[in-house]
Formats: C-alpha cells, structure tokens, sequence
C-alpha cells in the first residue's frame, strides 16, 4: 500500500524588528529563542529597520543565529515595516511564519501551524501572554473581549502561503500604510483562518515599552469607524449623563459597559482558560477605560502631525530617516 506523503513542515519564519536604542546584549533571549527556531529547521530572517548604526550593532548578535536583513524602500510605511511585503520578498519557503520579537513559538507550535498551512492560506493562531504584570493583564483583556465578539488572533503572530498573497505586492502602501496586514490579507481576497485553539506564548513588553505604544495602539481604532466611533463616545456619554442626572445615572452607564466587557471576556475565555487566568477577564472593563482615553491622545497625535510645515521631521520617527537600507 502506497504511504501518504507527508506534510511539509519546512518554513521561513520571519520577524520584523525595529529598535531606537538599547544595548547588542538586550538581544540575546531574542538570539537564543531564534537558535532554537533555526535547530527545528526553520529558515530564520530578521529584517531590521533600526538606524544604521544600531542595525550594525544587531547583526553582531543575530547574523550567527538568522539571515539578518534591511527594508527595501518598498517594505517600510509609517507604522513600520509591512512584515508580509518583506516576507515576500525576503522568505525561500513557501510557508511562512511571521512573529513579532516576543512571540515564542514551540517547535509543536511550529509544525501545528504548517500542518493547518497545507489546509489554509492563512492561518492566525491565539497568542496569550506568560507571565502577566498588572499591563499584561490589560491587554489579557483585551485579547479576551477580542476573541469574545470574534473568535481571531489580531495579528500578534500568523502564517500564510507566499504564493497565495503574492497578489500584495501589488498594494499602494500609500493608501493602506495604517491597515493591520492580515486586514489587508482579507480585503485583498485571502482565505484566513482563525486557529482559535492553537495558543502561543508570547512574553510581556517593559512597562515603559507598552506606555509608548498606546497611542499606536489606538491608531488601529482610528482605521476602523464603528469601533472608534464606539471608544470615542464613552467619555463624553458619561460627561453628559452626569451632567442631566447626576453622578449616580453616570456610575450605572459606567458599571453596564464595564459589565459588558466583563461578559464578552468571560465568553472570550471559553476553551482558553489555561492560557488566560480568571483574573484576566478582571482587567477587561479596564481596557475599555485605557482605550476609551488613548483614541483621543492618538488623534490629537494625528492633528498634531498634520498640522506641522510640509517636509518637517517628525521628532518621535525622526530617528528613523537613516536605516541601514539607505533611505
């Protein structure tokens, strides 16, 4: 009887890394993981638009451990760099895994998500956070009201077949420079695939390090207009509740949508409750409230940027005009 072949588990895995400071040291957790990641037969790219110089003081580290790499001109747009353009670009496997820097995959992580590749074009797995500070804890919740209204990783980390969104390329980056790429995956017609019960870990950033993405954070809201919409009417709906009748009409508004959250949160924790404490779901009306505040600081961002002179640096992306691709 002829033997089914089995499924290929080759992949490039990809990892898109953007630093403005910080020693060559700092990178050594990330340079072990990725020793492991290459140990499992992975082809490792790291595609690094750090200044130049930091970018120097990188490759000391991780060029023993992956293929480290600059943009192209074309792979960079004002959030970062488009980790799927680059992977088109840079990745010899067809299956391709793309990871943030503190995404850990394990290598049955790694063969899960190449044996659901061979089925899908693109596969977003859940990834949860290990070990979980009080921010952690926020963005727990989060990821729990998530996946409490729908059930999809948001983009933490993912796979996808190169050959079935090679059609990307073909993106004006200027249009879409602020859409999530797996939200430019879908639009652009690829299947995508919610691997809800395949959970990765992924570790915590610094205190520091979340409290300087909340207005990034909330640029994603500013895509989306139902959603923003939402965040932004919270505050002035209390505001003026508390204005007509009181501070107790307000504090019942406040508690239903912090009851709310609660809810989808507990709902977004059925079949993950190994991956998400209980205290997790806690923390949901919590997010609410941050999110609710940082889509007004990330649009009074936005107005402060267009309203500077034509050609004016930007101070907070200034560092980033001289990268080792030679933009």
């Amino acid at each position: 009887m002829k033997q089914r072949p089995q499924p290929d588990r080759r992949c490039s895995y990809v990892i898109a890394l953007e630093r403005s400071g910080g020693a060559p040291g700092d990178l050594a957790p990330l340079a072990n993981y990725l020793s492991g990641v290459g140990v499992n037969g992975c082809e490792v790219i790291v595609v690094d638009g750090s200044p130049r110089e930091l970018f120097d003081e990188n490759r000391s580290v991780l060029r023993w451990v992956s293929r480290h790499v600059a943009p192209r001109p074309a792979h960079r747009h004002a959030p970062g760099i488009d980790p799927v353009a680059a992977a088109i670009d840079f990745a010899s496997q067809e299956k391709v895994i793309v990871a943030d820097e503190a995404v850990r995959y394990t290598s049955c992580d790694i063969d899960q998500l190449c044996d659901l590749l061979e089925l899908h074009e693109v596969v977003v797995p859940q990834d949860y956070l290990d070990p979980l500070p009080w921010w952690g804890g926020i963005e727990a919740g989060r990821i729990l009201v998530h996946r409490g209204i729908e059930p999809i990783g948001d983009g933490g980390t993912f796979g996808f077949r190169r050959s079935a969104v090679r059609g990307l390329r073909s993106i004006d980056v200027r249009v879409e420079e602020t859409e999530e790429p797996l939200r430019r995956l879908g639009m652009r017609g690829a299947e995508v695939f919610s691997a809800h019960d395949v959970f990765i870990r992924r570790e915590p950033p610094q205190l520091t390090e979340w409290l300087r993405e909340r207005p990034r954070s909330a640029d994603a809201e500013l895509t989306m207009p139902v959603r923003s919409a939402i965040f932004f009417g919270l505050l002035p709906m209390a505001l003026l509740l508390a204005i007509i009748g009181g501070i107790s009409l307000a504090s019942g508004y406040a508690s239903a949508i912090g009851l709310a959250s609660l809810v989808l949160a507990l709902r977004g924790r059925s079949g993950a409750g190994a991956f998400f404490p209980l205290r997790a779901c806690l923390y949901a009306p919590v997010w609410v409230l941050e999110r609710s505040i940082s889509v007004y600081w990330a649009l009074l961002r936005k107005l402060r940027l267009s309203t500077q002179e034509p050609g004016a640096e930007v101070p907070a992306e200034g560092s980033r005009q001289k990268v080792a691709s030679g933009e």
